[in-house]
């Protein structure tokens, strides 16, 4: 027999001991085939064991019949098995020492506990009690030890994992329990690292400082580092653009170079960089012939045979008796009689057409070109930051209609210039700026063998340390060197 969700189980919100029933597959089904309607795709899901799929698609058969009290039944008996199903996988997980694959379990658990706004009896409750007793120990060990080990940017990365389990109502104290580890830790570590000496050393005062201010903690401003550049000095020369857009792209640009690692608001440094640019608009219009295809009924005459009727008259001889005498005479009667005939009919037949009309044909060309080029460092090549971009456009203009064809009056709606120019800009500015991220990569992370402070000036560029340069922090940052990068992302 199929697996069927009862409609005379009880609801989520019953007391401690739950029975499931089975019953026959009529009282689920309708008169169609059970797996071409919603009801019975849900109850061919359930007979898989996929309880929590099966219970989100019998949803809509309870909004199709909000008064059939055992739709609803049926539908809190396939969500808490749904529920214990979930809860059971976590459990048998963590037993088998799967605590990732539990937690995942744990997670959907609450979330779907949530959203059905389920209550759980006595035997639930003690389960989803100690399975949260076993997320809280694995998470000591994947976060707390971490924290204790002074690697608290990692045990931060692992509590950034599991945010959106930690984040449901039950496991609040678990959260805050996290959180606390990860304060201590940094904080431990911050004064730590404060202790280390950085006379001379940017870059690494510069980490330093980051990380404590991560953690809430007092931390001294770090000198400027010897890289450091102010905003650039513009030397603009753009044609057929106006002088609003200009200062517009100069202050994209400023600010995307304020937002990258080479920027210090204390350096009086400021590098020229070149702006060379053009935006052309070309227009054209031409005369053409359109045609329209379009199909007339045309009628004409045609000759059917047909089946027609008619009473013709003939005459019989009758007896009858007159004063004794039995006498004869003729009569006339009728009969019905078929005969063929032809008749004309009007028919139609669809004959092709074309209307042939005159139109105006319109193209516009938009052509937007850009360089920026600057020498960051004496020592390495020029920044040079190109974009080219072209926007072509066109359509008809005509005042002509022909119903049968489809053809209305039309004008070519020419895309907005100003509008097309804003979107390349923008694109450009965040072209602009990955440069200046990558260049940073390029010129700082790219040696076989780093020193600290070198290493530290990598971590500056907000991309995840190479091997080199993780291998010089290790020794003081433990684990958390993969993670300092962290705390230089830019946006």
């Amino acid at each position: 027999m199929p697996f069927v969700i009862s409609s005379a189980s009880p609801s989520l919100r019953s007391g401690p001991r739950r029975k499931f029933f089975l019953m026959p597959l009529l009282l689920l089904a309708s008169t169609v085939t059970a797996c071409s309607t919603i009801r019975g795709q849900a109850n061919d899901l359930a007979e898989k064991g996929r309880f929590i799929e099966a219970a989100e698609l019998y949803v809509k058969v309870v909004e199709d019949s909000p008064n059939d009290t055992s739709l609803r039944a049926s539908l809190d008996d396939l969500r808490w098995r749904g529920l214990s199903q979930l809860l059971t996988g976590s459990r048998q997980a963590r037993l088998e020492g799967r605590d990732e694959d539990a937690e995942r379990n744990l997670e959907q658990f609450l979330a779907y506990k949530v959203k059905w706004n389920s209550k759980l009896d006595g035997g639930m409750e003690s389960s989803l009690l100690e399975e949260m007793a076993g997320t809280h120990q694995h998470l000591r060990q994947l976060i707390g030890e971490q924290a204790k080990r002074g690697h608290a940017l990692t045990a931060e990365s692992h509590l950034n994992r599991k945010r959106a389990l930690l984040a449901h109502a039950e496991m609040a104290p678990i959260r805050r329990d996290m959180e606390n580890a990860v304060q201590q830790g940094g904080e431990a570590t911050c004064a730590r690292l404060k202790q280390s000496p950085s006379v001379g050393t940017a870059h690494w005062a510069e980490l330093v400082s980051r990380y404590c201010r991560h953690y809430r903690q007092d931390a001294p401003r770090a000198p400027m580092f010897p890289e450091a550049l102010g905003v650039p000095m513009f030397q603009v020369s753009m044609d057929g653009i106006s002088n609003d857009v200009v200062k517009y792209l100069m202050a994209r640009m400023a600010g995307a170079f304020e937002a990258s690692p080479w920027y210090s608001d204390a350096s009086s440094r400021r590098v020229p960089l070149t702006l060379e640019g053009s935006l052309r608009e070309d227009n054209s219009s031409q005369p053409v012939s359109l045609t329209a295809t379009w199909t007339e009924q045309v009628p004409y005459t045609d000759h059917e045979d047909r089946t027609a009727t008619a009473e013709v008259p003939y005459s019989v001889e009758e007896a009858y008796e007159d004063k004794g005498v039995m006498k004869k005479r003729l009569v006339t009667q009728k009969k019905t009689v078929e005969y063929k005939t032809t008749v004309e009919v009007t028919k139609y037949r669809d004959v092709p057409r074309a209307f042939e009309y005159r139109a105006l044909r319109r193209e516009v060309e938009y052509h937007f070109a850009v360089v920026a080029q600057a020498v960051l460092q004496d020592q390495h090549a020029p920044l040079a930051v190109k974009a080219e971009k072209s926007l072509t456009a066109s359509g008809y203009e005509h005042n002509i209609t022909f119903t049968p064809g489809g053809v209305t009056p039309q004008k070519f709606a020419q895309p907005s210039k100003d509008g097309w120019l804003d979107g390349e800009l923008q694109g450009y500015e965040q072209t602009f700026f990955r440069t200046l991220l990558a260049r940073w990569q390029d010129s700082f992370c790219t040696a076989p063998a780093l020193t600290r402070e070198e290493a530290a000036r990598c971590a500056r560029g907000g991309a995840e340390l190479p091997g080199p340069a993780r291998q010089a922090l290790l020794d003081t940052l433990g684990d958390d060197a993969g993670q300092v990068h962290q705390l230089f992302v830019w946006n």
